[in-house]
């Protein structure tokens, strides 16, 4: 049960009404927060106002203090470590190699698939990408803010190397990613059995959820919604966790 004396601000963009956020990495951090029972709530924020000038940080109130922890992956480890909440793995009594194995695959969703998929947003679908994202600003400022993020999409894709591929190698990598997905998916309802969630079956369906929001994936969501293992793995999390995201749900369980 949360300790209700504990209570996390999620400061992230804003999000769609019922809807996962655009954020692959602020999606992750509320699946998160959502499983583990934990009292939050989102503030609206731009990347420039958090330490590291990105998105998601959190303000962190426990004991009579409040602090600010910057990068998903980082709130996660200090919520766990400072026993604020269970830890998902330890729930789902993951072994060292479970747990390792968990890491590894981590790295690759949040690396390969994720640069993946910014790629597809902004270099391939950059005017739906636009429009999904500031099209609730003024024309001017939508015309100004797509271009500034563009840019910097497009130069922290070069430097990390995935914007120096084709669109088609991309695109072998995005298969590369569903392929793996499926073969640890295919025999158990999880990816280390058929308990509990562990926080691999958190990051996965957090950035499956946002891949499957954004119209600017059109390529990586319709493998999602043409495997009939990752779209049951999206309707089992989507229901057990987030049930007002109905148009998510719509989505999977129409391909199904």
């Amino acid at each position: 049960m949360a300790n209700p004396t504990i209570h996390v601000v999620l400061c992230a963009p804003s999000k769609p009404k019922d809807a996962p956020s655009f954020s692959g990495f602020c999606q992750k951090l509320e699946v998160f927060l959502r499983y583990s029972g934990i009292s939050y709530e989102h503030r609206e924020v731009y990347p420039y106002h958090g330490p590291k000038k990105k998105v998601p940080f959190a303000e962190i109130s426990h004991d009579g203090k409040t602090v600010v922890v910057p990068d998903s992956h980082f709130i996660i480890g200090y919520l766990v470590e400072n026993k604020l909440v269970n830890d998902p793995d330890d729930l789902a009594e993951l072994t060292p190699e479970q747990r390792a194995e968990s890491r590894a695959f981590q790295a690759y969703v949040e690396e390969t698939l994720y640069s993946a998929i910014i790629y597809e947003r902004w270099l391939i679908n950059f005017w739906v990408t636009r429009q999904d994202t500031f099209g609730n600003l003024p024309w001017v400022l939508q015309y100004f803010m797509g271009w500034y993020f563009l840019r910097r999409v497009k130069s922290a894709l070069w430097a990390a190397g995935m914007g120096r591929h084709s669109w088609e190698e991309v695109q072998t990598l995005q298969k590369e990613v569903i392929d793996a997905l499926e073969v640890k998916l295919r025999k158990h309802k999880y990816f280390h059995g058929d308990g509990t969630p562990s926080r691999i079956d958190l990051t996965v369906y957090g950035f499956m959820a946002n891949i499957l929001t954004c119209k600017g994936n059109p390529y990586f969501t319709d493998m999602i919604l043409k495997s009939a293992v990752l779209s049951s793995f999206v309707k089992e999390m989507t229901t057990a966790l987030f049930p007002e995201y109905k148009d998510l749900l719509k989505e999977v369980e129409g391909n199904m």
